[in-house]
């Protein structure tokens, strides 16, 4: 278990931290913030939206984005549900630095332990970008925890072209690396932000600069991983997208989810919806978990 700081020092650390924290305030919202402790990955942070009596839901965010980020998309729905967001251990964000094995069923057995430490037995589950691939863990480990999938812009079900990402993604984001400057700064950006605001840019520049980038790459999932989940799955994705293309992923998921439900595919979008998409990403999903409460009764 890899237990040394992600972070490349501690400057780095709480500036990164503080546009956490700005992100968080200018959601606007009442929250409520803990830390549960857990065997396989230690301390973990939940940010819970919406009154305490409602449906709850777990929210997974992607690669290094923090709870907030993934809160700011569905926020609205919390005037229906409570919204428990989990800082995914070994990201940026306040949980553990923990790196644990992406290669087995660690990372479902962390997130079973986080359902445990919130009393969850079985809960819908909305996972974005990298949030699926722990989700996935999860369904291989304990699939009957597991109400609903609703996986957007997911990781660990395709791989995208290896020229796309050679040529968009990595000598742009190695030649920023080097200069410093922000119009590479943009340029490897414009690879997979629908739009670009002063606070993406802070993140993107201060995570590329002060965070041990973590450079495994999560294995894709195999059907028999997922063949004991009969909760619903639906999958939103994005058209432009250069880490995981939209009909690649869909017909894919058709042969890996015997409970496919619905998917979607967001028009005129990168991998990081603009926030012109937020109100459609937010409509799918009220819908596909109100869907869940109508099949209940």
């Amino acid at each position: 278990m890899k237990t040394n700081s992600i972070y490349k020092s501690e400057k780095d650390k709480q500036e990164i931290l503080k546009l956490y924290d700005q992100k968080l305030a200018s959601l606007n919202v009442r929250y409520d913030e803990q830390f549960v402790e857990t065997f396989v990955g230690g301390q973990t942070h939940i940010i819970s939206l919406g009154e305490a009596g409602l449906p709850p839901v777990v929210l997974l965010h992607g690669l290094n984005a923090g709870a907030p980020m993934a809160l700011e998309v569905i926020k609205g729905l919390a005037a229906k549900y409570r919204i428990h967001a989990i800082d995914i251990i070994g990201q940026a964000g306040k949980s553990a630095e923990t790196r644990i094995s992406v290669k087995d069923l660690s990372y479902g057995k962390w997130l079973a332990e986080v359902f445990d430490r919130l009393q969850l037995e079985k809960v819908p589950v909305i996972a974005v970008s990298y949030g699926a691939f722990v989700l996935q863990r999860l369904i291989a480990y304990q699939p009957q925890r597991i109400e609903r999938a609703i996986f957007v812009v997911p990781a660990g079900i395709v791989g995208g072209s290896f020229f796309q990402s050679v040529f968009k993604l990595l000598l742009p984001m190695r030649k920023f690396l080097k200069t410093k400057q922000m119009s590479d700064l943009l340029k490897f950006m414009d690879a997979f932000y629908t739009t670009k605001d002063d606070f993406s840019i802070a993140f993107q520049k201060l995570t590329l600069l002060g965070v041990n980038m973590d450079m495994r790459r999560p294995p894709l999932l195999k059907i028999d991983e997922m063949k004991l989940l009969d909760g619903p799955v639906y999958v939103l994705a994005a058209d432009d997208d250069v880490f995981f293309p939209a009909e690649k992923m869909i017909k894919r998921c058709r042969q890996i989810f015997k409970t496919l439900a619905e998917t979607k595919i967001l028009p005129n979008s990168k991998h990081v919806p603009g926030d012109k998409d937020y109100d459609e990403i937010e409509k799918n999903i009220g819908r596909w978990l109100a869907e869940r409460r109508t099949e209940s009764n």
